[in-house]
């Protein structure tokens, strides 16, 4: 659903997965460590077969997918901006998330797919106010709102060749909070507790992959627009000064994957699979009034894979993690420059059952 809903079409059973993920963070910050929460989060996948006839037959899929933290809905946090923050890394794990998508096999060789990526995000108010007794108190009123982006994706193949395209949205979760007192006796401006939880920026990708004989080989590129990044936050109140704009730029991520199965007559596998991808930063250098920090990332991928069948139902488990390495690299904040790096794991198991 993610990485391309058009090979949901290749669905010929029902399937459903249960998986745990987790996302360990070691990052630097001048030779001291800086704190970043741990993420975890439960992942369900359900793949159905549509049942259509005459020639729609085993041509469309639908597939759900939900990702959820285990600790929080969705985080976001407001620093100011000259203080040293990593802006991209510690909350993606720390969101909601939800994908739908449906695949269609066409003739030739050709599979098309559309879906859609929905993300919690946060709204509310809250109002301080004196009561008659001249005591004050506050009333809170939040809301989760869903933010959405669609996937496309196409695919063909050909003998050993495959060749496939997806184009995601951007996926920009909110959080806007007003805070407003009332009758205190004072004039308060009305507050905004504002900005972006998360930035999933509108992505296309394109990739090419061999087959044969329990290989598989793929190569791919995606490009990425982070120039349409509006910051981590916004103003405070009218007359505040406005934040210092992110100015992040457009990435292009290499990515190679490869996987070796062995498949016996009665169905048992074993695959391992390996990849690594380059991301490059989007940040520009931190300046002493924009200290938004970022580096380029080189990530290795490892996964095992094991599958048999009984009695018509197949049982596969998956293990999988990737890690990152933070290429170092210097800031300069308003006091000092200052280095900053690390390292992060992400690892996860998954269940699953098709029948």
């Amino acid at each position: 659903m993610h990485a391309n809903p058009a090979g949901l079409s290749r669905l010929r059973q029902r399937s459903l997965t249960l998986g745990y993920v987790g996302t360990a963070f070691w990052l630097d910050l001048d030779g001291r460590h800086f704190a970043a929460d741990t993420g975890s989060a439960t992942m369900i996948g359900v793949g159905l077969p549509i049942p259509f006839g005459g020639v729609l037959r085993d041509r469309v899929a639908l597939g759900l997918g939900f990702f959820t933290p285990t600790n929080v809905i969705v985080r976001g946090r407001i620093t100011r901006a000259t203080t040293p923050q990593f802006v991209i890394l510690p909350d993606r794990v720390q969101t909601v998330a939800l994908q739908i998508g449906l695949g269609v096999s066409l003739p030739a060789g050709f599979r098309l797919g559309a879906g859609v990526m929905a993300m919690a995000g946060l709204t509310g108010t809250v109002l301080v106010a004196a009561d008659a007794s001249g005591r004050s108190s506050s009333r809170i009123d939040d809301q989760l709102v869903a933010t959405y982006a669609p996937v496309l994706g196409a695919q063909w193949e050909r003998g050993d060749w495959r060749l496939g395209a997806t184009y995601r949205g951007s996926l920009v979760a909110n959080f806007l909070v007003t805070i407003e007192a009332r009758d205190l006796g004072i004039n308060l401006p009305v507050f905004n507790t504002s900005g972006v939880a998360q930035f999933d920026p509108a992505q296309l990708q394109v990739e090419a992959a061999w087959q044969r004989r329990g290989w598989t080989a793929a190569l791919g590129v995606t490009g990425k627009r982070w120039s349409a990044y509006p910051g981590p936050s916004s103003a405070t109140t009218d007359n505040s000064p406005v934040p210092p704009a992110a100015e992040f730029s457009d990435t292009l991520v290499p990515r190679l994957g490869v996987e070796h199965r062995w498949t016996w007559d009665d169905g048992t596998h074993v695959a391992l699979r390996g990849g690594y991808f380059y991301e490059p930063s989007p940040a520009p250098d931190a300046t002493a009034a924009r200290a938004f920090l970022d580096n380029d990332r080189h990530v290795f991928a490892a996964g095992l894979s094991v599958g048999a069948t009984a009695a018509g139902t197949r049982y596969t488990v998956d293990v999988f993690s990737q890690t990152h390495w933070l290429a170092p690299r210097d800031a300069a904040t308003a006091t000092a420059t200052v280095s900053h790096g690390g390292a992060l794991l992400h690892i996860g198991a998954s269940a699953s059952v098709t029948f």
